[in-house]
């Protein structure tokens, strides 16, 4: 018997009578067949519950089974730890080097932990956030000795190649609710990592500007920078995978500082977010897409639906579908050219009806697209709860889908669950030939990334794609 090309088995007969051999013989093809689909049905099998299970680029647990974990350490009466990590800048190393080096950044990161904290439980619940989990049976062991090991678990991070990360801990001596606990991580996680982009700003390329960045929490500067032009707009075209026209465009804040550089979102929407200001930005980009419509509505000139990205602060906020409509009927633009890109982690939100949103906004005729999915390991139950048209695969669920076989299962079953539904897919970064061919053989509509173009000023993009 032969599996994938290599051989699997043996079937045989001791001593058959020679007047059955031709009989024997048919008989032992046939059960080779059955036995191999056997096989092959029970090594699929294996690597589904492997894949429901653990994260392919580190090894460690996945989400489904922090999940499955995290239920039963209710009310224990027993010592333990929580840790809490974000790597800091994943999506800007992605973007300026490729997400082979980011994916390397992560197992790097992943071997540090591993290091540390040699008996734990190890959950990378996203595409950049980690959680270890130290259940302390020995009684011996103290909180003492806990923030020894979370302080030389940092102090790992800062020998070279150096990782940049935020970590936020908890620890109890009987645990009660674990969700609050794991809650209270991630709070100390966040300003740990608010004080680093505060002070570190990630690359030495932009230290000089965190001065600069800082000023942006004063609302009268941000509002006179907006004022003044140093918020510029780009698009990054979307290609239909039929034929590579263009048939849309995201648009991209950019903050161009007072020396001319164009500095990339990392290095400030994370500052407006910590003082609930990036609302600003997300009306300024609306505002300044619906302008550049009307302009080429005026001018007779091709007509593409842009994309614009919405933080969870704008999506919150009162009148969120009121304002949009507002500035539409500003500039008399058909809703239908607006698509609103809404991030997969919305729905985690609490006491936030994300449903209700996105119902008030396609009633209205706006394009509503879920955005990020696949950082939070392809959330199913957002596919089964809200309605939309949409679905924006992240690039770090797509980035190896030309060589890994699991991950062209995972999409295997995406692209189906998809096209049940009726929700187009658009795939983000891509880099490669080999990754846009193997993604159009799974139906995937629409394609975004550096293997097209690179986010371009408006003026360039009209003259490549629109004129």
């Amino acid at each position: 018997m032969e599996q994938n090309g290599e051989l699997a088995g043996y079937l045989g007969v001791d001593n058959p009578p020679p007047d059955k051999i031709i009989n024997i013989a048919s008989l032992l093809q046939t059960l080779c067949y059955f036995v191999s689909l056997a096989l092959q049905h029970a090594e699929s099998q294996k690597k589904l519950s492997y894949l429901s299970y653990h994260d392919n680029s580190t090894t460690f647990y996945n989400r489904n089974r922090y999940i499955k974990d995290t239920q039963k350490l209710f009310n224990m009466d027993t010592s333990l730890g929580i840790i809490y990590l974000d790597v800091n800048g994943l999506k800007d190393v992605n973007a300026q080097f490729g997400h082979e080096v980011g994916d390397a950044l992560l197992v790097e990161c992943a071997r540090r932990m591993k290091m540390v904290f040699k008996k734990a439980d190890f959950y990378r619940i996203g595409g950049d956030e980690f959680i270890i989990i130290i259940i302390i049976i020995c009684q011996s062991i103290k909180k003492e000795s806990f923030e020894k090991r979370v302080k030389e678990l940092s102090e790992s991070f800062s020998k070279k190649p150096v990782c940049q990360v935020a970590i936020g801990t908890q620890w109890t001596n009987a645990v009660g609710n674990i969700n609050e606990m794991i809650a209270e991580a991630d709070a100390r996680m966040y300003e740990n990592k608010k004080e680093f982009y505060h002070k570190h700003m990630i690359s030495r390329r932009y230290r000089h500007h965190s001065d600069e960045m800082l000023h942006l929490t004063n609302i009268d500067y941000l509002e006179s920078e907006i004022e003044n032009g140093h918020f510029v707009v780009y698009l990054q075209p979307k290609i239909l995978c039929e034929d590579r026209s263009c048939v849309g465009a995201e648009a991209l804040i950019r903050y161009c500082d007072n020396a001319g550089t164009l500095i990339p979102p990392l290095f400030f929407l994370p500052l407006l977010e910590g003082v609930e200001l990036v609302d600003l930005i997300d009306f300024f980009v609306l505002d300044t897409v619906c302008q550049k419509i009307k302009y080429w509505l005026d001018k007779e000139m091709k007509i593409i639906p842009l994309s614009i990205n919405f933080s969870i602060e704008s999506l919150r906020g009162k009148s969120f579908v009121e304002r949009i409509l507002e500035i539409c009927k500003k500039y008399q633009i058909p809703t239908k050219y607006i698509e609103i890109e809404i991030t997969e982690r919305v729905h985690d939100e609490k006491n936030f009806e994300i449903k209700t949103v996105i119902s008030k906004l396609r009633s209205a005729g706006f394009i509503v697209a879920i955005d990020d999915f696949g950082t939070e390991y392809a959330n199913l139950a957002l596919l089964s709860d809200a309605e939309f048209d949409i679905l924006k695969l992240d690039k770090s669920l797509i980035s190896n889908v030309a060589l890994n076989p699991r991950t062209n299962i995972i999409m295997e079953y995406i692209s189906k669950i998809c096209h049940r539904l009726g929700v187009d897919m658009i795939a983000e970064g891509i880099e490669s030939e080999e990754q846009f061919f193997t993604l159009c053989s799974y139906g995937v509509e629409t394609v975004q990334g550096y293997l097209f173009s690179k986010p371009l000023a408006i003026n360039v993009f009209e003259e490549k794609y629109l004129s």
